[in-house]
């Protein structure tokens, strides 16, 4: 009987869409970007964006980023990590770290920033390496290059001192499995 197939309306792909933001922003939240500092405090705020590309009729686009209430499989995410040394002393040595969620595929070259130092881990955060050197090991004992899918972690080492009441904001993009 027609009664007994279950059917997905659009609320039930809304309640999806939500339900992977919310899983989205959990896992975030949850695995909060980790930081060490020289004995000086940063806070450090965290948020997920989705990019919207709007398509104007003289064929030019604009791309913009706004809450990721709804995300779906292929929409592109950006992480950021805001951060602000709110004590009295210069923060020096200051490394962070973000975890990429499972359900995020990391897109290549989206964490590289000028003014820190960018190393990636591919097991769950253990080790870290250049992005060049960056390998994978197999069951069988040998190696191969590591690809986006395969990064677990980013970590970011500012290489300058972070001034009193100064900040800066960290991020990377995604696409969403």
């Amino acid at each position: 009987m027609d009664s007994d197939i279950p059917v997905l309306s659009p609320h039930h792909r809304d309640l999806k869409e939500v339900i992977m933001y919310r899983k989205l922003f959990c896992t975030l939240m949850l695995g909060v970007a980790t930081f060490s500092t020289s004995a000086v405090a940063l806070t450090a705020t965290q948020t997920v964006e989705r990019e919207v590309i709007i398509r104007h009729a003289d064929g030019t686009q604009t791309v913009t980023l706004e809450r990721a209430d709804k995300v779906i499989p292929g929409d592109k995410v950006v992480y950021s990590l805001n951060y602000f040394n709110d004590e009295a002393e210069p923060a020096e040595n200051i490394i962070l770290v973000m975890p990429i969620p499972n359900e995020v595929k990391y897109l290549d070259g989206s964490a590289e920033l000028d003014s820190v130092k960018t190393t990636y881990s591919v097991d769950a955060g253990q080790t870290y390496a250049d992005r060049a050197e960056l390998r994978v090991t197999l069951t069988n004992g040998t190696s191969r290059v590591a690809s986006a899918d395969d990064i677990t972690h980013i970590r970011w080492a500012v290489t300058t001192a972070i001034a009193p009441e100064t900040g800066g904001k960290l991020s990377f993009s995604g696409r969403l499995k």
